[in-house]
């Protein structure tokens, strides 16, 4: 149990740290947008802030899955198994992961490796007027599959302690007030 500890504590604070690290990311896309809103009102639109605004909220969504995953906020089918016992919930949980999602990540991962590959190969430029790079964006989503792939294998190693301590160790949120 000491090592299953240690891995799902050093990848949950690696989705925890990225998930923090690139909400930092809104601020730019702000900035850029309330630029191109003011300079747009007083004189002429830029070509750029369009793209780096989409680039920003593109890589803030992808390189968060990781994170939302630790928090359990992606789509589940927790609605059918939430007055399940903890076992059947957690049985539920791993037939889902082994299953479904790690293979699909799996194959989600392998195959944007290629994608941003050749897009560094080709020094690929994005099709807007402005022609940003294009390479670099795209590596944001093997890189952010990759880290949702781990928080996966967390996930499942965590409902596997789960059935054997009947202790639940995936992350709840605190209970909140209703307003």
């Amino acid at each position: 149990m000491d090592k299953i500890d240690r891995i799902t504590n050093v990848i949950d604070r690696i989705s925890i740290w990225s998930g923090k690290a690139i909400a930092w990311l809104i601020f730019p896309m702000f900035l850029v947008l309330f630029y191109e809103v003011m300079v747009r009102k007083l004189w002429q639109p830029t070509m750029w802030a369009n793209d780096i605004a989409t680039m920003c909220y593109g890589a803030h969504f992808f390189l968060a899955g990781a994170y939302t995953l630790y928090l359990q906020k992606h789509i589940r089918t927790d609605f059918f198994s939430k007055n399940w016992s903890l076992k059947t919930q957690v049985r539920m949980d791993i037939a889902q992961y082994l299953f479904l999602f790690l293979p699909g990540m799996v194959m989600f991962t392998w195959l944007s490796w290629d994608f941003a590959a050749e897009s560094w190969d080709l020094k690929e430029a994005l099709m807007t007027t402005w022609r940003p790079p294009a390479y670099w964006y795209k590596t944001v989503i093997p890189l952010s599959s990759a880290l949702i792939l781990i928080q996966g294998i967390s996930e499942v190693l965590k409902c596997f302690k789960t059935l054997r301590t009947g202790i639940d160790y995936r992350y709840q949120e605190a209970p909140a007030e209703l307003v």
